[in-house]
């Protein structure tokens, strides 16, 4: 797995589901990402009164200032995902 350090410098060149699953456990189905990861951006967006779907990029600031660890193609994969709904 490419590191996340890495993944900031260089472009994170991996499957953002996978980078989810080692972060908040659990498996990513093929439709989305590990149901912990979608529950923690779900509340969160929430909580900030952020509509994915509305601002993209609002929900990826959010997703990110929450947890720094995130890159950006995994945030902006959980926020795609919460403006599907």
């Amino acid at each position: 797995m490419q590191s996340e350090l890495a993944a900031k410098i260089f472009g994170d060149t991996e499957d953002p589901r996978r980078r989810l699953e080692q972060m908040f456990g659990g498996e990513a189905g093929s439709a989305g990402p590990p149901p912990a990861a979608r529950e923690w951006a779900r509340r969160l967006l929430e909580r900030a009164d952020i509509d994915a779907a509305e601002s993209e990029l609002h929900a990826v600031l959010a997703l990110r200032r929450a947890q720094p660890r995130l890159t950006l193609k995994a945030a902006v994969y959980l926020a795609q995902d919460a403006a599907r709904g």
